[in-house]
């Protein structure tokens, strides 16, 4: 890019005009000159203006990988700190908005954020938009020479939860058809992403209560325990201890879920069916009513 246009889009990025750029130093029929290519300015109006725009002088000297250099080292601070704090849209805006095109580090970052995003979307009924995201993420996986055979296997469950709920729901980057039950929950890397693979495992139940114990659970985020104590009510479930499972699915019911309609939507199916086993007709029908409008509410998402 000519320094000229550099200058022109950082000024632009900060919302001044161009007689606040141009200061005392130079004036601002210098700077329009300079801005549209008709001059070239001296080391030191470059120097002037780099401290002004708050970048390096060498950004605005630099050329095709130099330039990429320099942007990556102005931006990488806040991409990695919105990345460590799960930011996973501001991280994902940042690179879009920086770069023109990514190494093999930001796409790895790419596909860590768009997946996270997705997740966020699904916990909270948003099931359209979980799959644009889940589809991202895979594009950028195919970008980068890291490994990520996780994040794919990830998106593969996901994908196979969204079908369950409805059809429409598919991928347009990868073979939604493809078995996921060989898919260990133990092989993935979010809580999320294993309690969904185990949600329609049976066999993988054991897997996924060993991995967390008492202990472990209660380290958990406070967003990830419910999918936790939910597995632990299925469990139980399957062993016909109902009311042992119904104490177990109150505590998801009291957890701060909030938005999480897909959490409630199969806590509801399943605390119905611990009702009903349970002689307890009224609360049956109340928690089937409410398992009717979430699915009601995910739905219209899409």
């Amino acid at each position: 890019m000519n320094i000229g246009k550099k200058i022109k889009e950082l000024r632009t990025e900060k919302l001044m005009t161009q007689s606040e750029l141009a200061g005392t130093e130079i004036t601002r029929n210098m700077l329009s000159r300079i801005e549209n290519e008709a001059a070239l300015p001296s080391l030191g109006t470059v120097l002037y203006l780099a401290e002004r725009l708050g970048v390096p002088a060498g950004y605005l000297l630099s050329e095709g990988a130099e330039e990429f250099t320099y942007q990556k080292s102005v931006v990488m601070k806040n991409v990695k700190k919105a990345y460590a704090d799960r930011r996973y849209e501001l991280c994902r805006d940042l690179c879009i908005e920086t770069f023109e095109e990514l190494d093999d580090e930001l796409e790895l970052i790419m596909t860590d954020s768009c997946l996270g995003i997705a997740e966020e979307y699904m916990r909270n009924g948003f099931l359209r938009d979980a799959c644009s995201y889940l589809d991202e993420a895979i594009t950028h996986s195919e970008k980068t020479i890291y490994n990520t055979v996780v994040q794919r296997n990830s998106v593969k469950v996901l994908f196979g939860l969204l079908k369950e709920i409805s059809p429409s729901l598919d991928s347009y980057e990868i073979d939604t058809d493809v078995d996921t039950f060989a898919i260990s929950p133990q092989t993935l890397n979010s809580v999320f992403c294993k309690y969904v693979s185990v949600l329609f495992d049976p066999t993988k139940y054991e897997a996924f209560i060993s991995e967390f114990t008492d202990e472990s659970v209660e380290r958990l985020a406070e967003s990830d325990k419910p999918y936790v104590y939910h597995l632990q009510a299925q469990r139980c479930m399957l062993k016909k201890d109902f009311k042992g499972a119904l104490k177990l699915l109150d505590k998801v019911m009291n957890s701060m879920i909030g938005s999480q309609k897909l959490l409630l939507y199969y806590a509801c199916a399943d605390m119905e069916i611990c009702c009903r086993e349970t002689d307890d007709y009224k609360g049956a029908y109340e928690f089937a009513q409410n398992k009717r409008e979430i699915l009601e509410h995910m739905l219209a998402e899409v």
